[in-house]
């Protein structure tokens, strides 16, 4: 069998580039409501996908939107608790506790199916928990209540990954995005329509629909990452989302980007490096 992690690798860089530029745009949608913003991510890809579905000849079965239930769920809970992170922390802080979802792995993948990650990989997963700490100290935000939106965000992020990870086993990526925006885009129209209060300028509908576009290459890519490596990998790897979330931050925010933000990307970047070289297979312990 061919060894295809390398793509892994560059699918999960462009996840990260992608996934820190959606965070800049909704940032800038200051005058856009979260529920707005969730549905748009939705209904802007729903017709893309469509498309691609028509081309592909993929089959779409209602039998088949339990399996993805878990998956969409949890995606669309770490979405909002994300979203609603943006409007109230620094950039940077968001993205940050939004990349801590990899120190979840661990604990789900034990409890639920009795795997141990490697020693190496809590090593790295450590290291990149102590740049997130580092990162975090300049704003002082991070107990406040936008905060737990965030760590809520990072568990229910951690969540839809092991299970992209699990459907990607037996299903393409086009097949579990379709399903994931079919399932978003009906369940996010409800709120959106309740809170919705129109976009006041061209400027914020600009920023809008590009958050809606990075949001559909982010998610393609990501998908794509999780069939090549595994999803302890491929959050490794995004912790260079928070290094981006940093730089974007400073040159189109105007927020603060000093010592403490290096010392974090380093060490951010260090453990993503560790967890992505040498060998990591995780066992399972017998019930």
């Amino acid at each position: 069998m061919r060894n295809t992690e390398h793509y892994g690798y560059l699918w999960g860089l462009l996840s990260a580039v992608t996934g820190a530029g959606m965070g800049l745009f909704v940032k800038l949608s200051t005058e856009v409501p979260v529920t707005t913003l969730v549905f748009v991510r939705f209904a802007l890809a729903l017709p893309m996908i469509l498309v691609l579905l028509w081309r592909k000849k993929v089959v779409i079965s209602p039998q088949k939107i339990y399996k993805y239930s878990i998956r969409s769920l949890a995606g669309l809970g770490a979405l909002y608790c994300y979203y609603g992170t943006l409007k109230h922390l620094p950039l940077v802080d968001a993205v940050t506790l939004r990349n801590a979802a990899p120190l979840f792995i661990p604990v789900i993948t034990y409890f639920a199916w009795r795997v141990v990650v490697t020693k190496r990989r809590i090593i790295a997963l450590f290291i990149g928990f102590l740049g997130v700490i580092v990162l975090l100290q300049p704003s002082g935000d991070i107990f406040k209540f936008a905060s737990l939106l965030g760590v809520a965000s990072a568990f229910l992020g951690a969540l839809a990954a092991l299970n992209i990870r699990r459907l990607s086993k037996v299903e393409s990526a086009l097949t579990t995005l379709t399903y994931y925006f079919l399932i978003g885009t009906v369940i996010t129209f409800f709120p959106m329509l309740i809170g919705y209060k129109g976009v006041p300028n061209k400027v914020q509908w600009i920023y809008l629909l590009a958050a809606g576009l990075s949001a559909l290459i982010f998610q393609y890519t990501m998908t794509k990452a999780y069939t090549h490596i595994s999803a302890t990998k491929v959050g490794s790897l995004n912790y260079l989302s928070v290094a981006l979330g940093g730089l974007y931050g400073w040159l189109f925010l105007g927020e603060r980007y000093d010592l403490w933000i290096g010392l974090g990307v380093i060490l951010i970047v260090s453990g993503a490096l560790l967890a992505l070289t040498g060998p990591g297979k995780s066992r399972h312990i017998p019930r």
